[in-house]
């Protein structure tokens, strides 16, 4: 048990439906190091919540995960230095990726997820132009994936938590902040994330209802718990985890739960699609609905309120033509 209560060490095997009862997520550290683990200890949560830690070997990664999801929990895996491999992971849904571009010749994580048809959706967040393999971001926007540059999130950073909401995977390469913020940088680059955005990011990732695990990468395996760097990552998963315990589950499909949204119909023109959106009165979130012409039904995606005050301008989102395409394409 950690020192402030909220850290459990327990055995991969260990892990089964009664922690899904108890506990809100599982960390698996393949890193071969625990500095991490000892950087959380030290701080203290602002909620009653337990999070488990367990060190399985690299081998043993997929099942964890399995049987992680298996028990209701997220699934939190610091790969340290290692690269995440989707292939052998076999991972199948919508993934978001949090990194400074296409990283280094040796890093192939974007170019397999490009390639993968298995991933269904895909959003880039936090890329910085300079350091993106033209040909990876020519792919990228012709696969009408999202992706959201540096500049533009420094704008305004909610614009990265719809795409956050909406997918089921993500990557996160604490390499995007900057060295100031993470001395113990590959990259060394002057430019990056601001430590707090990543702990922003952080914090929209736990209260996304669609995650199921969250890979780390891109810092020293045996990082210092007590450097800034080992630091920053035990924030960042520190902000997680506070997002995941004060998370509400709303879903505004669901007809019972009509009173707690409020639905703003925009409309684009007298020959022009009525776009529906949909806001929570509690959390402040929104939603596009997005027509099934095939099953005859809608479909809510998460969006952001810019979203929104572009429909109002009379311009149609991005976001409602790539699901539009996306879910009535043959």
């Amino acid at each position: 048990m950690g020192k402030n209560g909220f850290l459990e060490q327990i055995p991969a095997a260990a892990i089964s439906g009664a922690c899904g009862t108890d506990g809100i997520a599982v960390i698996i550290n393949v890193t071969g190091h625990n500095n991490i683990f000892h950087a959380m200890e030290e701080l203290h949560p602002q909620s009653d919540y337990k999070i488990y830690y367990t060190e399985p070997g690299i081998d043993q990664l997929k099942e964890v995960i399995g049987q992680c999801h298996e028990s209701g929990l997220r699934s939190i895996v610091l790969f340290g230095n290692k690269r995440p491999d989707i292939e052998s992971l076999e991972i199948e849904g919508s993934v978001a990726l949090i990194s400074a571009g296409s990283g280094s010749p040796e890093d192939n994580l974007l170019s397999s997820i490009l390639e993968d048809s298995r991933i269904k959706g895909f959003a880039h967040i936090g890329y910085q132009t300079y350091r993106y393999n033209p040909e990876l971001l020519q792919k990228t926007k012709a696969g009408s994936f999202e992706e959201l540059r540096l500049g533009l999130i420094r704008e305004d950073l909610t614009l990265a938590e719809p795409p956050i909401r909406n997918s089921e995977y993500i990557f996160t390469d604490i390499n995007s902040v900057r060295v100031c913020d993470f001395p113990d940088s590959a990259t060394q680059s002057p430019n990056g994330l601001y430590a707090e955005e990543l702990c922003q990011l952080g914090r929209y990732m736990g209260m996304s209802l669609s995650l199921k695990t969250l890979f780390v990468y891109g810092f020293p395996s045996d990082l210092k718990q007590d450097s800034t760097g080992g630091q920053l990552v035990a924030e960042f998963l520190w902000h997680f985890a506070e997002g995941l315990v004060s998370n509400v589950n709303e879903d505004p499909a669901n007809t019972d739960n009509e009173d707690f949204f409020l639905k703003k119909i925009v409309s684009m023109g007298q020959d022009g699609q009525d776009l529906v959106f949909v806001t929570s009165r509690s959390s402040g979130r929104w939603w596009i609905e997005i027509p099934n012409l095939k099953k005859g039904e809608n479909l809510y995606v998460a969006c952001s309120y810019t979203d929104y005050t572009t429909a109002c301008s009379g311009e149609i989102p991005l976001r409602w033509l790539y699901f539009y395409q996306k879910v009535n394409s043959d």
